[in-house]
């Protein structure tokens, strides 16, 4: 197999350029191909209770079936693992996944203490009789070298446009419908509560323009992230999301919210009735936006409600 080896954590636009050329190479060597990862990222383990994922490990199963990799296999990161020399490593995914050639990116590290550089990688693959090749750092439209870390800062900022730009697609949270005090249905607006990992990385508060997946079809939603500070009863951060023109119960059942933008921050109203009010003058917004996006990127949506 040929393996592209990486964090994967997101699939972003230079992570897919890995995919690419590990099928290639594949092609090109008469091979399988597939991506090599750990079933966390390394850094839950080095910094624990720091780092925040972008996706959950369901959400990169779907990602991994959005992308068509063949074959996604994933090695349990221990400490044990973290102290393999490069050369211990490599035996390990050639024991366990029968690899025969790898891709990677040009800053790739790896091994104990990451001493392992991408030219150790170049002289044990040449040693070892496998393919090689590595993937040139992918920048975006400002030069900068495209990067999970950048995704992050701009979810956690609320820039989904940013985000969209650096992943190639929009930012996404998947969870199956839990049942909230009912607030919004008593106001007019119902909605779907949805549980965020506490290991996801922590989104902006406020109001977003969102296309939601639900029972087989898209829906635009006007999602709120938050304490909904216009009452004092919530004492922890919610997912609520209103399904626009569909009339339906939701719970248990499993939904993908995408979020398309941020609309607005968070702030206190003087009471239900003004809170109403801007709800309506939000949905009319949001309506807008998710309209436009879902009929410009039709193939992307269409793509997406086969993998989730």
């Amino acid at each position: 197999m040929i393996a592209a080896i990486g964090a994967f954590d997101g699939f972003h636009r230079g992570h897919q350029d890995l995919l690419r050329r590990a099928c290639a190479l594949a092609e090109a060597n008469g091979a399988t191909w597939g991506t090599v990862t750990f079933d966390r990222h390394p850094d839950s383990l080095l910094s624990p209770g720091q780092f925040k994922s972008l996706f959950t490990s369901g959400e990169q199963a779907s990602l991994e079936k959005f992308f068509s990799v063949p074959a996604a296999r994933r090695m349990k990161f221990t400490a044990q693992m973290a102290a393999k020399t490069p050369e211990e490593f490599l035996d390990c995914i050639s024991d366990e996944f029968g690899v025969r050639g790898v891709v990677v990116g040009e800053g790739f590290r790896f091994g104990r203490n990451r001493m392992g550089t991408t030219a150790t990688l170049e002289g044990e693959c040449r040693d070892r009789g496998w393919a090689f090749e590595i993937a040139p750092t992918l920048k975006d439209s400002d030069g900068n070298p495209v990067s999970s870390t950048l995704v992050r800062e701009a979810v956690a900022s609320g820039d989904m446009r940013r985000a969209w730009e650096l992943l190639g697609y929009p930012f996404f949270c998947s969870s199956a419908v839990t049942r909230g005090n009912e607030r919004g249905r008593r106001l007019g607006f119902p909605t779907a509560n949805i549980e965020i990992s506490p290991e996801k990385i922590p989104m902006r508060r406020g109001v977003y323009a969102a296309l939601v997946l639900a029972l087989g079809k898209w829906h635009v939603g006007a999602a709120n992230i938050g304490l909904n500070p216009t009452f004092e009863d919530v004492g922890d951060t919610r997912f609520e999301i209103n399904l626009l023109d569909f009339d339906g119960d939701l719970y248990s059942r499993k939904i993908s919210a995408f979020l398309l933008e941020h609309v607005r921050d968070e702030r206190r109203f003087d009471g239900a009735q003004s809170l109403k009010a801007q709800i309506s003058r939000d949905s009319e917004t949001i309506r807008g936006i998710g309209d436009m996006m879902l009929a410009k990127h039709a193939p992307l949506w269409g793509k997406f409600k086969e993998s989730l």
